[in-house]
């Protein structure tokens, strides 16, 4: 346990959490202004124009978007900017998101092993050049989606079921990939209901679950077989073993290789590792378990099927902090796999962009997939092994 704390020393660390909150928004304002996905931010730009023009209600019948909750953060922005103003708007809209994982990064990790490795895990994720990457300077707002799946894993362990489970599906209404947030909070309250008798946490679960799905989509005029389908046609755009993730698929075949009769093999692989995932609540329902499953779930949705893009693995920099924060060998696996995403982005960037930086073509070469293939596998089979091993324990993290 950590020494009793000193009146003085909860004023220094909250004094010390705004200071890296200043830092981290002022290197997130930096890297706005950096060339990113242009592509990525045209598609978000004409939805927000459209948002604003049509409003929700007719989106669905001029345009396309599987992430239908994320229409009502650039509709705002449609209505307010214009022209380079609502790009650059775009591109920061991950700010807040960022900022906030922060936040919960802190508090949790304060409460559980003390202020200084709240800090520590709030600043591996903040200062991450990973996290920079993929957000203002791409130009893409996984960090909404993050938020949502680390907040109801947190919420999940209190236990408030409906909450979690209205975070777990707004998760999964940002982005269909944060929705696997929905399995635990499902298998926590099943195993609930097996222990206590009472259906009440599953009926919490079912309810809460489905107002906020009609909150978000009854004005979209969006109905669910509409959403599964272009979800599918999505998925099926490109077909490949591996669109940009340095997973064993790629190492096996490289990028842009058609996956043929893979895609059943990775769809099988993924269903059993997302059910071992799973089969750690068993030993538990508390944070600590909880992180851990969710954080499987991630390395399984990354590493096993085909089709996988690099920022997929964009939620276990989150997920993982705590662990990293507490541990000497989780951080260093942590440092690995932050270097290796921030490799895979930076090489995804510069084949998309011909004017990158020459330095980038590096990392497109295959001594670089394999290097980073390599560090992420081996780093998050490490991690497996201590989460799974930590998780076990009564202490947490």
């Amino acid at each position: 346990m950590p020494a009793p704390a000193s009146p003085g020393r909860p004023r220094l660390a909250l004094v010390g959490l705004v200071v890296l909150l200043a830092v981290s928004l002022a290197i997130r304002l930096w890297a706005v202004g950096l060339d990113g996905h242009s592509g990525d931010v045209l598609v978000i730009h004409r939805w927000a124009e459209l948002m604003a023009e049509v409003g929700p209600w007719q989106f669905y019948g001029h345009s396309l978007s599987i992430y239908p909750a994320l229409l009502y953060l650039y509709w705002p922005l449609g209505l307010a900017l214009d022209g380079e103003a609502l790009d650059l708007a775009i591109k920061g809209s991950s700010i807040p998101f960022d900022l906030a994982i922060g936040v919960i990064l802190f508090a949790v990790v304060r409460g559980m092993a003390g202020a200084g490795r709240g800090l520590a895990a709030a600043a591996l994720y903040l200062l991450n050049p990973a996290v920079v990457i993929a957000g203002p300077m791409w130009g893409q707002v996984d960090a909404a989606g993050t938020l949502l799946f680390l907040a109801a894993l947190v919420a999940l362990a209190r236990p408030r079921y409906a909450l979690a489970a209205a975070l777990a599906m707004l998760a999964g209404l940002v982005k269909p990939q944060f929705g696997l947030v929905l399995l635990p909070v499902a298998v926590v309250a099943v195993l609930d209901w097996r222990a206590t008798g009472r259906l009440a946490a599953p009926l919490r679960v079912a309810g809460a679950g489905l107002a906020t799905y009609l909150a978000v989509t009854v004005p979209l005029l969006l109905d669910p077989v509409r959403l599964v389908q272009d979800v599918i046609a999505i998925s099926n755009y490109k077909q490949v073993v591996s669109v940009s993730a340095p997973n064993p698929w790629a190492l096996a075949f490289g990028y842009d290789k058609p996956d043929g009769g893979y895609a059943i093999v990775g769809a099988g692989l993924l269903l059993l590792g997302v059910a071992a995932s799973l089969l750690v609540l068993r030993r538990g329902r508390g944070l600590s378990s909880l992180l851990t499953a969710g954080l499987l779930i991630v390395f399984a949705f990354y590493f096993l099927p085909t089709r996988v893009h690099e920022r997929y693995l964009f939620p276990a920099l989150a997920l993982w902090a705590p662990m990293a924060a507490s541990s000497r060998a989780s951080l260093a696996g942590y440092v690995a796999v932050s270097a290796a995403i921030a490799a895979s982005l930076v090489a995804s960037l510069a084949s998309f962009m011909p004017g990158f930086p020459d330095v980038a073509d590096l990392l497109l070469t295959p001594v670089a997939l394999w290097a980073q293939g390599l560090t992420l596998m081996s780093a998050a089979l490490l991690q497996g092994w201590l989460a799974l091993r930590s998780s076990a324990r009564p202490r947490i993290p």
